[in-house]
């Protein structure tokens, strides 16, 4: 079976989505113009990033249909 669209909607446009999540230690506060200001060191701790394929109408498909993507 070869997967040409969105098997759901049969969208054949995506949406690549990166989620990037940066942790990094608070080493001081102040206040700030109505909102603490949090101080962080530069380095980050821990860094994670999550790649998700969906169509334009937002179904997700990587876990139920497994594809990669591969630029033309």
């Amino acid at each position: 079976m070869s997967v040409t669209a969105c098997p759901v909607c049969s969208s054949v446009d995506v949406r690549l989505i990166w989620t990037t999540e940066v942790i990094r230690r608070v080493v001081g506060s102040r206040s700030g113009d109505g909102k603490p200001v949090f101080v962080v060191e530069s380095d980050p701790i821990e860094e994670s990033v999550e790649e998700r394929v969906a169509c334009v109408n937002g179904h997700s498909h990587p876990d139920r249909v497994g594809f990669d993507i591969e630029w033309s």
